[in-house]
């Protein structure tokens, strides 16, 4: 615990928390436009500014983002302070007019009209980045973000085109402070129009709340018995109730690595939802045969592809493996880089090695996958039989723990390994 003094009292903190947490326990009223307690604070409208006096010295901070320091004297309402307050109060009001939470704080300080100039009575927003940092760090979409520079600056998408990143949650909207977002409703109308149904799964489902639902109402939320259901469940948006981006993370299961947000087929086959899209590729289990082979064959953009049909033949010297396609579609885009060097599918299984893109049949195909909590089951007992064989069999590598990516520098004992041992891997990976 560390001692400060506030307002002229003593009180201790906690060592890491930052001063805004601290006045906040304190009942002390700090204004904020930009900070949310489940997000990275930036500090950006600056409201938030207290008076902090360290060795002598005083100085103007944001108490978001400034950890508790031993001895340090914090003067939260001081003349220097209300005077910063004032003139940034005064800088929105002159760039958001017509906001009603920067009207209301004017009110509270006594300010009746801005000395600046405005030059967009109808701007709202004050570029606080509250919703991209939801975006990215909440619901992990990352479908917005800050463009420009100076008084150009602007939240959107990036280059001004609709993304296919974005999932249509709510979650930016709910978290504006000046209702400045608009984008879920263009992007509704784009789902709406989705020939394939890619694009109408319920987006609890996109948040990782549920394994598969289909929409069924048009996409309006508003009168959804499920969707009042999950509100009244969290209190909250469910984004910030589950914080499904921080799920969607790597887990590392038995030495192998899995990505929770996508969806694994038994063959160890992943897919990505993407408009009107699936882009596919193998798991870190299932790209384990690549590392090592002489050749992977992919069927061309523009096939027609059916269900269970074989999606990649891996080759090594005569040995090879077929795995199945776990939807049916189009080809409509081939990585070459991995016909070019098929080692890439095990370095970036979930990244550039990457197999095809997918134009599907049937949206309903994605119901046979596995996803979320009884994917890792499934992923985790099949990862520790091949890992413990694995380790079994390689005495080379000591000090190291289970799992073939100890073994990502050494090729060659990998392929080896393989060679030796490719039907029993096999078998344990694809049965």
């Amino acid at each position: 615990m560390i001692t400060l003094t506030v307002n002229g009292k003593k009180t201790t903190a906690k060592e890491g928390t930052t001063l805004l947490e601290v006045l906040r326990k304190l009942s002390i009223s700090i204004p904020t436009l930009c900070y949310h307690p489940d997000l990275t604070p930036q500090g950006s409208c600056r409201l938030c500014s207290v008076e902090v006096r360290e060795n002598g010295k005083s100085r103007l901070v944001t108490s978001c983002n400034y950890p508790v320091r031993r001895e340090i004297e914090v003067k939260t309402h001081s003349r220097r302070v209300l005077r910063a307050r004032r003139v940034l109060v005064e800088l929105l009001l002159a760039r958001c007019p017509q906001v009603a939470a920067i009207q209301q704080l004017a009110r509270e300080l006594g300010i009746k009209q801005s000395r600046f100039t405005t030059l967009n009575p109808d701007n709202r927003c004050i570029l606080c980045g509250l919703c991209v940092r939801t975006c990215q760090e909440i619901v992990g979409a990352c479908a917005i973000d800050f463009s420009g520079r100076g008084i150009g600056r602007q939240v959107g998408t990036p280059f001004r085109i609709d993304m296919d990143k974005c999932i249509a949650c709510g979650a930016c909207e709910y978290v504006c402070p000046t209702g400045a977002i608009g984008m879920e409703m263009d992007r509704i109308r784009t789902m709406r129009q989705s020939d394939t149904g890619t694009l109408r799964t319920c987006r609890y489902m996109r948040l990782g709340l549920v394994d598969f639902m289909i929409c069924s109402n048009g996409f309006e939320c508003w009168r959804c018995e499920f969707d009042q259901t999950m509100m009244d469940r969290f209190d909250t948006h469910p984004a910030f109730a589950t914080k499904p981006a921080r799920k969607r993370l790597p887990v590392q299961i038995n030495g192998f690595t899995l990505m929770p947000g996508l969806l694994y087929s038994g063959h160890h086959v992943w897919a990505n939802p993407m408009a009107q899209r699936i882009r596919c590729g193998l798991d870190d289990l299932g790209s384990l045969f690549a590392g090592v082979a002489d050749r992977v064959e992919l069927p061309p953009a523009g096939t027609l592809l059916t269900k269970n049909e074989t999606l990649i033949r891996i080759a090594m010297d005569k040995k090879k493996i077929e795995i199945p396609s776990p939807i049916g579609g189009k080809i409509s885009a081939v990585n070459q880089d991995v016909l070019d060097d098929p080692g890439l599918i095990w370095r970036a299984p979930y990244d550039r090695g990457w197999l095809v893109v997918i134009e599907p049949d049937r949206i309903e195909d994605l119901s046979d996958l596995e996803s979320g909590g009884s994917a890792q089951s499934w992923f985790a007992r099949q990862a520790a039989d091949v890992s413990a064989l694995l380790m079994k069999r390689s005495g080379k590598i000591r000090g190291k723990g289970p799992g073939t990516r100890v073994m990502s520098h050494d090729t060659r004992l990998v392929r080896d390994l393989l060679q030796n041992q490719w039907d029993r891997i096999r078998d344990m990976v694809l049965a």
